[in-house]
């Protein structure tokens, strides 16, 4: 289930920017390309994840805690974090000054 709610946040994040791109009137095919490239990475850094944990039961890989969720623990939080910041480009009003203070470019 976690991978699945870490792809949530990833697609939830590539809606967002596609959104941010047309209402700042910058949509580049290249740059869509480029996103797209890394979140590709994201979800093969996941598939390592789960290999690695499948791996853990036939040979020691030297750790005993599920790589797959801290894998996709960081990648959710990155994608939180970009997806607040291209709401915020959308509608600046909706993230409140105490949350907008933490993302660079936010500024007004």
């Amino acid at each position: 289930m976690v991978v699945v709610v870490t792809g949530g946040f990833i697609v939830l994040d590539l809606i967002t920017g596609t959104i941010k791109a047309f209402a700042e009137h910058n949509f580049a095919s290249s740059v869509m390309r480029e996103g797209l490239f890394h979140k590709v990475g994201s979800i093969l850094c996941i598939a390592l994840g789960m290999y690695a944990d499948y791996a853990q039961q036939y040979i020691d890989l030297g750790v005993t805690i599920p790589v797959s969720g801290a894998i996709c623990a960081y990648i959710a939080l990155m994608e939180i974090g970009s997806i607040v910041e291209n709401l915020a480009k959308i509608n600046p009003e909706i993230v409140p000054e105490k949350i907008r203070k933490y993302f660079q470019g936010l500024e007004d």
